[in-house]
C-alpha cells in the first residue's frame, strides 16, 4: 500500500508464482512506469499496477486487477499510513482486514521516537507535523485496534531488527520498530 518507487518486485528474485499488487496514486505510476520501462526492467514475480487513491474506493481496482480475497495475503504499509489522516488510515486498514483471508498478514511501522531527540522535532518541522502523532495513520492505538479486529500483533523494534543484521543501533528509543500483524486461522 503507497508502493511509492519501490521495486521489491524487481530486486527480490521473487517467484514466478508470487503475485505483487503495488497500489499507489495514478500520477505516481505515470512517472515510475516510463522509467522502469526505459531502464529495462523486468520483475521476476507477477507485478500487478493497481492504480487507485487509497482514500477512495481501492478495493475495486485491486479486485479487478487479479487480488483474491479467498486466499492469504501479505500487506506491506510502505509508510502511506502515516501520512493519512487517522480517520482515513483507519477506513484503509478496515478495508484492507475486510479482504485479508485468514493466514494474511501485515507489515507496519511504527514510529513512536522521542521527539525531544532534536534530529526527530527537525523532521517534524520538515514535514509539517504540528499536530500529535494520533492525528495522522493509526496511531499509538494501532496495534490494539488491529488485535480489537482478529490480528495477532508483535512488535520488533527497529534497533533489535538492525542488530540481527550486524549494523550499529539506529537510537530511535524503544518505541520505534516494525509490527508484524497475522489473521489466525
Amino acid at each position: 500500500m503507497g508502493a511509492g518507487l519501490d521495486t521489491r518486485a524487481y530486486r527480490m528474485e521473487l517467484p514466478a508464482r508470487v503475485r505483487v499488487f503495488e497500489i499507489d496514486l495514478p500520477e505516481l505510476f505515470a512517472f515510475k512506469e516510463p522509467i522502469l520501462a526505459a531502464a529495462g526492467a523486468t520483475a521476476t514475480c507477477a507485478r500487478h499496477v493497481v492504480a487507485a487513491d487509497l482514500r477512495a474506493d481501492w478495493v475495486s481496482a485491486l479486485s479487478a486487477s487479479g487480488y483474491r480475497a479467498d486466499r492469504p495475503a501479505h500487506w506491506v504499509d510502505e509508510g502511506v499510513l502515516d501520512y493519512l489522516p487517522h480517520a482515513d488510515a483507519l477506513r484503509l486498514a478496515e478495508r484492507m482486514t475486510e479482504i485479508s483471508a485468514p493466514a494474511s498478514s501485515f507489515a507496519l511501522g511504527r514510529f513512536d521516537v522521542a521527539p525531544q531527540r532534536e534530529r526527530y522535532a527537525e523532521l517534524g518541522r520538515l514535514v509539517g507535523a504540528t499536530a500529535s502523532a494520533d492525528r495522522r495513520g493509526l496511531g499509538s492505538e494501532g496495534e490494539r485496534w488491529l488485535a480489537e479486529r482478529g490480528w495477532r500483533t508483535r512488535f520488533h523494534p527497529w534497533d533489535d531488527l538492525v542488530e540481527s543484521f550486524g549494523r550499529p543501533e539506529m537510537a530511535g528509543g524503544s518505541g520505534a520498530g516494525l509490527v508484524r500483524a497475522v489473521r489466525p486461522l
